[in-house]
C-alpha cells in the first residue's frame, strides 16, 4: 500500500506534477482527475455506461458478500463445493470470451451489452427464489458470461469513443465507477441481508440491475451502435 503511494508520489512528484516533454508543468492529479470527470460528464452515452457498471459492479460485490455464508448456511453447501460454485463464474467468463465475436456479429454489441443486464440480474435473482445448487450454479455462470460480453465490448466503445490523449484521465474515472461500487454494494447488501435476509437483499439488487436497463436501452440507441461502428469501419 505504502509502496504504491510513493510510487505515485514520485511519478507525479510532491508539488503537483511532472514536467512535460516541452517543459511545462504538467496539470495536478486532482487537475487530471477532473478532466475525466469532466469528459465523461459531458459525454450521454459514457455517463449512462458509467452508470449502468456501477450498479453491475454493485451487484458483484453484494454475491461476493453474501454467497459464502448463504451457499454453506441454507444451500448446505460444503466449503469445496463453494468453491466451485465460485469457478461457475470462472466458466461463464470462459465461455464469454468464446460466444462474444459471434454474439456480436449477429445481434451487434448493443445487444450484449443490454443481455449483461439480464444475465447479471439473473446471477443475483436465482439464489433469491431457488437453493438449489444447480440452479444457483447456473446462474453464477451466466453472470461470469455477461461480465465478459460487457468488458469486451465497453472497452470497444471506450477506445472509439475517447481520445486517445484522454484515455488514461477518463480510464482511471471509469474505472472508479466499476470497482469502486463493490465494496458500496458489498455493503448494500450487508445491511439489507441484516435488516431482513440474504435471499431479500439479492432480490433486491437483482431488481436494481434491471432498473439500469431502461436508460441504457434509451441512450445506446441503434443510431449510436452504427455511429461507433462507422468509426470502426474508417481507416
Amino acid at each position: 500500500m505504502y509502496k504504491r503511494q510513493l510510487l505515485v508520489l514520485g511519478v507525479y512528484g510532491f508539488g503537483g506534477g511532472a514536467a512535460r516533454g516541452d517543459g511545462a508543468a504538467a496539470p495536478s492529479v486532482r487537475a487530471q482527475i477532473g478532466e475525466g470527470l469532466g469528459f465523461l460528464w459531458r459525454h450521454r452515452l459514457l455517463r449512462t455506461l458509467a452508470g449502468v457498471v456501477a450498479v453491475l459492479g454493485s451487484c458483484w460485490g453484494a454475491w461476493f458478500a453474501l454467497m459464502p455464508l448463504y451457499a454453506t448456511g441454507p444451500m448446505g453447501l460444503t466449503p469445496a463445493d463453494y468453491g466451485l460454485l465460485v469457478g461457475a463464474l470462472g466458466v461463464g467468463g470462459v465461455a464469454g470470451t468464446l460466444v462474444v465475436g459471434g454474439f456480436n456479429r449477429l445481434f451487434g454489441r448493443r445487444w450484449a451489452m443490454m443481455l449483461t443486464v439480464f444475465l447479471t440480474s439473473a446471477m443475483m435473482a436465482v439464489p433469491a427464489m431457488s437453493t438449489n445448487k444447480w440452479a444457483v450454479g447456473c446462474a453464477a455462470a451466466v453472470g461470469g458470461m455477461g461480465g465478459t460480453l460487457w468488458t469486451v465490448n465497453v472497452r470497444t466503445l471506450m477506445q472509439t469513443l475517447v481520445p486517445s490523449s484522454m484515455m488514461g484521465r477518463f480510464g482511471a474515472v471509469f474505472r472508479l465507477f466499476a470497482f469502486g461500487s463493490t465494496p458500496v454494494g458489498a455493503a448494500v447488501a450487508g445491511a439489507l441481508a441484516q435488516w431482513s435476509s440474504a435471499p431479500t437483499a439479492m432480490a433486491v439488487l437483482a431488481a436494481a440491475c434491471l432498473a439500469v436497463f431502461v436508460p441504457l436501452f434509451r441512450v445506446f440507441t441503434p443510431a449510436a451502435e452504427a455511429e461507433i461502428d462507422d468509426r470502426l469501419e474508417r481507416p
